[in-house]
């Protein structure tokens, strides 16, 4: 099995990060690190760049995630980096779904009731449509 961790460029990678290798190492679980870059990114860099393809942005997601590994995770974990692209809630959970992940680790924030009113939450949205267990580590909002 394994343990799928969704990360971002915030600083907040970092603790993410560590909840998952933690995960795998009790579970003895391969650690998948997962960036999902959202389609409206990816269009937005087509309009800068005359040759930004969905390879180019598939690449670009797996550097991100690499990146937030590099001097996290111990060279010991057995680490797989996939980037994606696509609607971040659909893309995370089909890649638990096809990975048959024993968790999916998610970061969050607290946020203010209006906050939750007036912007949606990723975190909401995987949580209530998760078909397996949700490790949220929530930070707190900026």
């Amino acid at each position: 099995m394994a343990i799928i961790v969704a990360v971002d460029e915030s600083d907040r990678a970092t603790r993410i990060l560590t909840v998952g290798e933690d995960l795998a190492r009790a579970y003895d679980d391969q650690l998948i690190v997962v960036h999902v870059t959202p389609e409206d990114i990816v269009e937005s860099r087509r309009e800068s760049f005359d040759e930004y393809y969905r390879d180019d942005a598939v690449e670009d997601a797996a550097t991100v995630a690499r990146t937030a590994t590099e001097g996290v995770v111990s060279d010991e974990t057995e680490v797989e980096i996939v980037g994606r692209v696509g609607v971040v809630v659909s893309e995370l959970l089909e890649e638990a779904t096809e990975r048959d992940a024993r968790y999916l680790v998610i970061g969050g924030r607290k946020r203010s009731p209006t906050g939750k009113a007036l912007f949606g939450s990723t975190t909401q949205s995987i949580l209530l449509n998760a078909e397996l267990p949700v490790v949220s580590v929530i930070g707190t909002e900026k």
